[in-house]
């Protein structure tokens, strides 16, 4: 579970959707704006249903 003040525009992170990009934040109502990998779709998301993948890396949705 992640928190608004967390995140940061560009963090890869996974969600029920699957493997997202964060694209906007809203502190202020503990959401966010992330870009599915796979098919491109923006959503807005409540931040508790994202978890943080330190284990993807940037430009990529594989993991190491």
């Amino acid at each position: 579970m992640m928190q608004a003040k967390d995140l940061k525009p560009g963090m890869w992170v996974e969600c029920r959707e699957g493997v997202a990009e964060v694209i906007d934040i809203d502190v202020e109502h503990n959401t966010a704006i992330v870009e599915n990998l796979r098919d491109h779709k923006r959503i807005n998301i409540n931040c508790d249903d994202i978890n943080e993948q330190p284990q993807l890396h940037t430009g990529c949705d594989s993991y190491y």
